[in-house]
């Protein structure tokens, strides 16, 4: 491969994962017109660093230096991987805010007073959903994110405080919603832990 197309399946590879090159040089403990060096065929990273950016980017050395006319499979594949964490992660915010969708509009208006600890775990849960879309991920780089792990576990904490504590402005309904969301949102914490713990360990 030439070094121009090698430039730009670097490129193109850290482009479709989301990064930016701050985030790359940071986690290679480079500086940014490094990384830019490599993009634009200035300069070539050494093997060092080739083994480095394949782990980052969850593939391996022969796919990141291989011809930039892969097959469309290959690059789909390259572009695209998503870790059980976080497919479990999106699943579960999902659910939660189906629950707290459902739950706001079909309460009887007597409880009205307990929509508004919903309306708020609803503006959480949907915070938190975009934290995991393809966007979020670039302010938080990964799931155990101490901003990520921190707000989930307020909001984890709001959910089981307002359906111990709003039990008769809530109603049955809300109150049990709040609870299941709350324990949902433990689950997901403690399988983001435990995935992500296992990943590490498998890396070389």
């Amino acid at each position: 491969m030439n070094d121009i197309h090698f430039a730009q399946k670097l490129k193109k590879t850290r482009s479709d994962l989301a990064i930016t090159q701050q985030q790359l040089a940071d986690q290679l403990h480079v500086s940014r017109k490094t990384v830019s060096g490599w993009e634009t065929g200035r300069n070539r990273p050494d093997i060092d660093m080739l083994r480095q950016m394949a782990k980052i980017y969850h593939i391996s050395i022969d796919e990141l230096v291989s011809d930039a006319k892969a097959s469309e499979h290959q690059q789909i594949s390259i572009a695209k991987p998503i870790s059980p964490a976080l497919r479990i992660t999106r699943t579960s915010l999902d659910i939660i805010l189906a629950m707290l969708i459902t739950g706001r509009f079909t309460q009887s208006p007597t409880y009205y007073q307990g929509f508004i600890p919903v309306d708020w775990l609803f503006v959480f849960a949907l915070g938190l959903r975009l934290f995991v879309s393809r966007w979020g991920l670039k302010v938080i780089h990964s799931l155990r994110s101490p901003i990520f792990l921190s707000v989930y576990s307020l909001f984890v904490v709001i959910s089981l405080y307002s359906a111990f504590t709003n039990l008769l402005d809530m109603g049955l309904n809300l109150q049990y919603i709040s609870t299941v969301v709350g324990v949902i949102g433990i689950v997901n914490i403690i399988t983001i832990l435990i995935l992500q713990k296992m990943a590490s360990n498998r890396k070389p």
